[in-house]
């Protein structure tokens, strides 16, 4: 029952911050990110639980201001969904945190918040990512941005990825290659195929017919989403839908994205 989550938000939330500060200290270091707990041969992501308390939380915050959004409200949902962004930052994961910031957003988009509030939060994101690059990001994240700008400046080092993964999408053509087959996937050329580039991997060895499959499922559950929203009459349903909704959108445009080299 989803309105059990409603009671929980409080001490879920003191749960969700407890592990991202854990995690930043104890947890295990994979490819320059301490963000995950490892326990044998499992590994846990506790940022990826963040998100769906951060949505539980920023839900219930928004079932009972939805209708007065002032500097207070969005002050406050800064503050909720800043500790777990800063948290994040420590590992450092600056794609999760920029997951969480546009769950906050995304949510905050569905109120009535004025419009000089969202022109000063953009103007705040500007500076922020200013200040990032500056002092936060990491030489491998700085290289991710560059290499997307232009892959070619060094093709068999920080470009490899795109690449690789932009052959495998065209060697799919229409059909694939067959399950189990292509040379990019199974010849190890595409560097971490079973997570990051899981997309390329399905285009090369399925092809474009099955990809834009996939992608229809994917719209599929959004319209599903959208409608079981639009028939709710529980402010705290409505938020949880819109936030689960946000953080899925996100999360395949941000990879296919990613796979299609066109975005870093």
């Amino acid at each position: 029952d989803y309105r059990a989550l409603r009671a929980l938000s409080r001490p879920l939330y003191i749960a969700g911050a407890l592990a991202l500060l854990a995690v930043a200290f104890f947890g295990t270091v994979i490819r320059g990110t301490r963000g995950w707990f490892q326990f044998g041969g499992l590994t846990f992501q506790p940022v990826e639980l963040a998100k769906v308390i951060l949505i539980v939380v920023l839900a219930k915050y928004l079932s009972l201001k939805a209708h007065i959004i002032d500097f207070k409200v969005v002050l406050n949902l800064g503050i909720l969904s800043g500790l777990y962004v800063a948290l994040t930052l420590l590992q450092p994961d600056f794609g999760s945190a920029l997951t969480l910031l546009g769950i906050t957003v995304g949510m905050l988009l569905l109120t009535n918040v004025p419009r000089r509030y969202l022109a000063v939060g953009l103007l705040a994101c500007f500076i922020i990512a200013a200040l990032s690059w500056k002092f936060f990001l990491q030489d491998y994240q700085k290289a991710r941005v560059v290499s997307f700008l232009d892959p070619m400046a060094d093709p068999f080092g920080r470009g490899y990825n795109i690449r690789q993964s932009v052959i495998a999408v065209g060697a799919g053509g229409l059909f694939g290659r067959g399950l189990g087959e292509g040379s990019q996937s199974q010849l190890r050329f595409l560097p971490e195929a079973q997570t990051d580039f899981i997309f390329a991997v399905l285009a090369e060895q399925l092809g474009f017919f099955i990809v834009v499959l996939i992608l229809a499922c994917y719209g599929v559950m959004m319209w599903r989403l959208l409608l079981i929203s639009r028939k709710t009459t529980d402010g705290f349903a409505l938020f949880c839908i819109a936030g689960f909704a946000i953080v899925v959108g996100m999360q395949v445009v941000l990879n296919i994205g990613m796979n299609l080299g066109i975005l870093p």
